[in-house]
């Protein structure tokens, strides 16, 4: 599971940036919306960043992907590298410096403390080489070092770096120096020769992770299909869901190769309707309900940027709920990005599930709890009236717009 996640000089975040899913202690918090690890540690079970257009809410979910991509990426890529393309690196004092992003996650409870054992892997790079990276293990404070990767010297024409292996480190380590390029890191090629210590993390790259995509191409279509040929159960699931958000009058869910088709009966009569000719609401619920179908059967971090699109307040808060409900089995996680308010509402997250969004007076992204502000069990219900009335900051601040078409003006000018 993941623990939190820490990024910096990453599209505009400057300073480090850290979200946590550890729980804070406090009887006026909802319990059953944690899952506890060990006698110290409760983890939060979903997870809502929230916040204006254009804040950077996104940029851990794009964090995710790149780091995800290029710890994942096949050794015949040329430089999987390129993924962070889609960063500036504007913020940093220093032209050129590298990205960071850090994972932390739970890989388990050592048997004589009955503490959690977290891993810790650091990934420091920039679009044509890594500079840094490194898988720590911890156990309440102590730390041991599984192994790190330096840059020695990024002047030459290939790279040189340096590596240190902790005792505890097992699989292959010299013999793969030579062999993982300046742009590739040395955590997914040395997992993939079956390394003890960092195969559990990379599966949880290549199977916890899931980060939903939008859910209206045909891309998406397949994937859906895919998942309900392959459990055959998730049929009647979809339509119980769907009738549970007042979608009453889909009875059945048919196949023609990779389309997806709605069958919707009324009292009279009924008729087929492909998905990509269904509404930009119903691809979008039906796409998040499959995502959350495998978190419940199968452990997940279920990713899923701009939640609230297309979907009414009712809705996302429902959808919030069944995922809480059903995913107490399996330990899946929900992180939601989204700027709706409804997911401030008293019951749908703990206060410490929420964080904000904003920018700072020099347009870095900034990230901070609802948990850091002082509240009363007697008020929690006026959160949401809190925010919109900017208690809490991270709201749009507006200002007058005009439009003046200054091309007709020009053309009329030189008539």
């Amino acid at each position: 599971m993941l623990l939190d996640m820490s990024i910096e000089n990453f599209r505009s975040v400057r300073d480090t940036q850290t979200i946590t899913y550890e729980a804070i202690r406090d009887g006026r918090l909802d319990a059953d919306k944690v899952v506890a690890v060990s006698d110290k540690l409760n983890l939060i079970r979903s997870l809502a960043i929230i916040g204006p257009n254009g804040a950077g809410k996104s940029t851990f979910v794009r964090a995710l992907e790149a780091l995800k991509a290029i710890v994942t990426a096949d050794e015949e890529m040329e430089n999987p590298l390129q993924l962070l393309a889609g960063t500036s690196f504007a913020y940093s004092e220093v032209k050129g410096a590298p990205a960071s992003i850090m994972v932390e996650m739970i890989m388990g409870i050592d048997e004589e403390s009955e503490q959690a054992i977290t891993g810790s892997y650091l990934l420091k790079a920039d679009r044509q080489k890594i500079w840094e990276e490194s898988y720590h293990i911890y156990v309440g404070r102590s730390r041991k070092l599984m192994f790190e990767r330096k840059l020695k010297d990024g002047q030459t024409e290939v790279p040189a770096y340096s590596y240190r292996w902790g005792k505890m480190f097992r699989g292959e380590k010299k013999r793969l120096v030579g062999k993982v390029p300046h742009n590739h890191t040395y955590f997914g090629a040395a997992a993939r020769k079956g390394s003890d210590t960092l195969v559990p993390l990379y599966r949880w790259f290549t199977e916890e992770l899931m980060i939903l995509p939008f859910g209206l191409s045909s891309i998406s279509e397949k994937v859906i299909v895919d998942q309900l040929k392959r459990n055959p159960g998730w049929k009647k699931a979809l339509i119980d869901f769907l009738w549970s958000v007042d979608i009453t009058d889909i009875r059945d869910v048919r196949f023609q190769d990779d389309r997806l088709i709605f069958v919707h009966t009324n009292v009279t009569q009924h008729y087929a309707s492909y998905f990509s000719n269904e509404s930009l609401s119903l691809r979008r619920l039906t796409s998040i309900a499959v995502a959350m179908f495998e978190s419940f059967t199968r452990k997940r971090l279920l990713v899923i940027d701009d939640f609230g699109m297309l979907l009414h307040p009712y809705a996302l808060e429902h959808v919030v709920k069944v995922f809480e409900s059903n995913s107490a089995e399996t330990g899946s996680q929900l992180m939601a990005v989204d700027c709706n308010p409804a997911l401030l509402k008293d019951g749908v997250l703990r206060r410490d599930a929420i964080w904000f969004a904003q920018k700072s007076a020099d347009s870095a992204t900034v990230y901070f709890s609802l948990a850091d502000f002082k509240f009363s069990k007697a008020k929690r219900d006026l959160t949401g009236q809190f925010y919109l009335n900017g208690s809490y900051g991270a709201l749009p601040i507006t200002s007058e717009f005009k439009f003046y078409d200054t091309d007709t003006k020009e053309q009329s000018d030189e008539a």
